[in-house]
């Protein structure tokens, strides 16, 4: 948990319970949350095994009558990952002392900052690297199913998928923009009182 309690002193019980101690320096300031954030970004972009977790996902799910309901599942899931994506791109969360005009329709943009005001700016910069993790494993295993059915039908052209990958790659570079870009961002959150110690 980010937010501890009064002076950091008292912890979640159910952490107690196990006979779990956390001393005081675990807790996680700020400015740590805001690095923290960044190198889980970078982490999530270029450390996550999506190609492999999609070839061993794809394996247990080879059955020829079964690809064509698996495929069009995956590119349901890279179409839901996309909209809540663009978003978080529309997020407009004070940063500091800049306000930003908001985009989004005040009821989302609220529930947004405050989101990003309790996770002292790790919230939305760790859920866009997670998603981002996510499209990538969805995009491999795309990949290994057009492989599986090309070497399965030699024939077949794939043109239209090749376009497909371009503009799923634009995405997720995107994507991966909008993580840089929040991360970077979020270091003038640090100027932001922290509610929970009052």
């Amino acid at each position: 948990m980010l937010n501890p309690s009064v002076g950091g002193e008292r912890r979640t019980p159910h952490v107690e319970d196990p006979g779990i101690n956390i001393p005081d320096q675990t807790v996680i300031k700020k400015g740590e949350a805001v690095h923290l954030a960044r190198d889980f970004g970078y982490v999530c972009e270029t450390e996550f095994p999506a190609k492999a977790v999609a070839e061993f996902l794809n394996r247990q799910h080879s059955d020829p009558n079964e690809q064509v309901t698996r495929k069009n599942m995956l590119l349901a899931t890279k179409q839901i990952c996309k909209e809540f994506t663009d978003l978080l791109a529309q997020d407009r969360s004070p940063l500091g002392n800049s306000r930003p005009n908001p985009i989004l329709e005040p009821g989302i943009q609220s529930c947004l900052t405050h989101f990003n005001l309790i996770s002292h700016g790790f919230g939305s910069p760790a859920v866009c690297a997670a998603v981002t993790a996510l499209q990538n494993y969805l995009t491999e295993a795309l990949k290994a199913m057009d492989k599986m059915y090309l070497s399965n039908n030699p024939n077949s052209h794939t043109d239209n998928s090749a376009k497909s990958s371009d503009k799923e790659e634009k995405h997720r570079n995107k994507v991966v923009q909008l993580v840089k870009a929040l991360a970077a961002n979020s270091e003038s959150l640090i100027s932001i009182p922290d509610f929970h110690t009052q």
